[in-house]
């Protein structure tokens, strides 16, 4: 097949973690890649970005934004970019299009009326679950995936969520799950673990890390032998804001001796920083699925997830971490000093963390989608 993937707002090969790129980027990334092997793939972005061609894989660059503009501020440019698309590329060659991110599925959408080429839609997040509900992109989103081949969901919740808060046909839904970089996530078991625990995440507050600190606050009345590092940069127009709360908040909890911001970091420094790691803290709002979590588990890192819907899914109390609706649970606190004190103890859960990821592979999740790609084609 020829397919096209439209990410606009951001481009999939930046680096994860940096002003608006994050799990999206790792997954268009990942899909283009293994549907490469077999079919040629395109995917094409309006952040500027070094463009390159691999084999049957092509990554173009319209060059229409520098990476740091607020993505709120990038939707002018949509006209744009799908007028450089049509200058560009013959676009009835291509027999499918997946559409990232709602900008992405309003050109997707355009493209698919004029010269009839289905178009498949991942949200990666959905408007109705933001601060500050923007009914024009939440009406955009039920309009994309109405008019869809099918929308893909990372979840059975945000199957039932997709289902539900707009009115979208079951049977336009097809869950898929997205995987893990085994060549990547791949842990040492030699190594010695420490008190080290990880929030990873871009710096903004749909991403809660205000939560991890009060978690971390409460945490130390039990437990000072730990330190935790902040993984992310500041992201969206309140990002830099949030970030200066958040290191306020650790003077007023008096947690400087056991936090640090670092800031960026590519996957492969990650990935180190997990080998040395016994915990990961998720306490994001909102995730279609969390793909950093079930990394973690890869490395062998147990999860505690305060509130995050779609990670009940991935996660089993006292196995391969602690799924808790309160950051203030006693339990949870129970679970971490364990994991922080007991070798024998980690070590047990560890283990269960590496064997529930075992189930989470790029390549399923790409011949999954190749496989609705084609029935969209053909139906």
């Amino acid at each position: 097949m020829n397919i096209l993937q439209i990410s606009f707002h951001t481009a999939p090969f930046g680096i994860v973690g940096k002003f608006d790129s994050g799990g999206l980027n790792i997954y268009v990334q990942q899909i283009s890649k293994n549907l490469s092997n077999k079919n040629k793939v395109t995917v094409v972005t309006a952040e500027k970005a070094d463009s390159f061609n691999i084999g049957n894989l092509e990554f173009h660059s319209l060059n229409l934004f520098e990476p740091g503009l607020y993505v709120e501020d990038k939707e002018i440019y949509l006209q744009d970019f799908k007028t450089k698309l049509e200058e560009r590329f013959e676009l009835k060659s291509f027999d499918i299009i997946h559409a990232h991110y709602w900008l992405s599925g309003l050109v997707a959408k355009q493209i698919s009326e004029q010269l009839n080429i289905p178009y498949i839609f991942t949200s990666h997040s959905l408007g109705v679950f933001l601060e500050g509900y923007n009914k024009e992109r939440v009406d955009c989103e039920k309009m994309i995936m109405t008019s869809s081949s099918f929308t893909t969901a990372s979840s059975n919740y945000e199957n039932v969520l997709i289902s539900e808060s707009y009115s979208i046909d079951e049977n336009k839904i097809q869950q898929i799950t997205p995987g893990v970089d085994k060549k990547i996530f791949r842990p040492n078991l030699d190594l010695p673990r420490e008190n080290i625990l990880l929030s990873i995440g871009r710096i903004q507050e749909q991403k809660r890390q205000l939560e991890t600190l009060m978690f971390l606050n409460n945490f130390k009345k039990i437990d000072t032998n730990f330190l935790c590092y902040f993984i992310g940069g500041p992201s969206g127009k309140s990002g830099g804001d949030y970030l200066t709360e958040l290191k306020k908040t650790v003077k007023e909890y008096d947690l400087e001796s056991h936090v640090e911001f670092l800031g960026d970091l590519s996957q492969t420094e990650i990935k180190d920083l997990m080998n040395k790691s016994k915990l990961l803290i998720h306490t994001s709002q909102y995730e279609t699925f969390g793909l950093v979590a079930i990394e973690a588990n890869s490395m062998g890192v147990p999860i505690l997830s305060i509130n995050t819907g779609s990670l009940i899914e991935v996660i089993e109390n006292n196995n391969n971490g602690y799924f808790s609706e309160n950051v203030l649970d006693s339990n949870a606190n129970n679970f971490v000093k364990n994991l922080l004190n007991d070798d024998d103890y980690f070590h047990v859960v560890m283990n269960n963390c590496i064997q529930k990821s075992q189930k989470y592979f790029w390549e399923d999740t790409s011949e999954n989608l190749l496989k609705i790609y084609q029935e969209a084609k053909l139906s």
